[in-house]
């Protein structure tokens, strides 16, 4: 008797871990990210992932967006002209890190991003 409820058991075990096993994740492909790109919940981050970033740009960019959390915790009491003036500082910290031509690609990325969103909004 114990010995089938043992059985019984371990059978109903294994039936429920094969199809968990079946959704497990596959890792990513050989040279993709091992993490989702900020561009999903950034849309500045998506358009910059749009371009061609040396690494010593990516690296600064890194610190324009670290300053910038903190610069968000701030601007959640300040009035709209300041957060108006802090977004516009922030951007053109990005604009002195961008070549002439990434800066045309990413206010031009911004603008269709911004588009989209007023469409779906």
């Amino acid at each position: 008797m114990f010995r089938n409820r043992f059985v019984a058991v371990a059978a109903l075990a294994a039936a429920l871990a094969v199809p968990a096993a079946a959704f497990a994740q596959a890792p990513p492909p050989a040279g993709a990210p091992a993490t989702a790109p900020h561009g999903h919940h950034n849309p500045m981050r998506a358009a910059l992932g749009q371009l061609n970033l040396s690494p010593a740009q990516k690296s600064q960019l890194d610190g324009v967006f670290a300053q910038a959390k903190q610069m968000r915790q701030a601007n959640q009491t300040a009035d709209p002209a300041t957060r108006k003036a802090n977004r516009d500082a922030f951007i053109g910290k990005i604009d002195a890190i961008l070549t002439p031509d990434q800066r045309t690609q990413f206010h031009a990325s911004l603008a269709q991003m911004r588009a989209q969103h007023k469409q779906h909004a």
